[in-house]
């Protein structure tokens, strides 16, 4: 398993980038952020921290192609993010909805790190 200790960079810069975009679209699809609660919020914005660094494990190490990893299942963990935006349409003010949505993008997230090195070996 990959650690994010490991990453360069390059990777933590863009995670850093995407955060705010990733947050700013989980809201919008979540809508109801006037009846939403602190507890609602932080667990939005886990769920974009994860998300964020999903998608920033997709930027190589260099150069600019997409490392998109050796198996249909390396494309499926950004996949999650998407998920998250249906759980947090569906739910409104509801915590359930941003608590599945964080175990969503956290899944992603860890199979993203795990497949990284077996896909180094093959």
């Amino acid at each position: 398993m990959t650690s994010l200790r490991s990453w360069s960079r390059r990777r933590w810069v863009a995670a850093t980038a995407a955060l705010p975009l990733v947050l700013l679209v989980l809201l919008r699809a979540a809508a109801p952020t006037s009846g939403a609660t602190a507890l609602w919020m932080t667990l939005v914005g886990l769920a974009a921290a994860a998300g964020s660094l999903t998608l920033a494990s997709y930027l190589p190490a260099r150069g600019w192609r997409p490392d998109l990893g050796c198996s249909p299942c390396a494309a499926v963990s950004g996949l999650t993010l998407v998920g998250a935006l249906v759980v947090l349409d569906g739910y409104g003010p509801d915590v359930s909805g941003p608590l599945l949505a964080v175990l969503l993008t956290t899944f992603g997230l860890v199979q993203r790190l795990r497949q990284q090195p077996a896909c180094a070996r093959a």
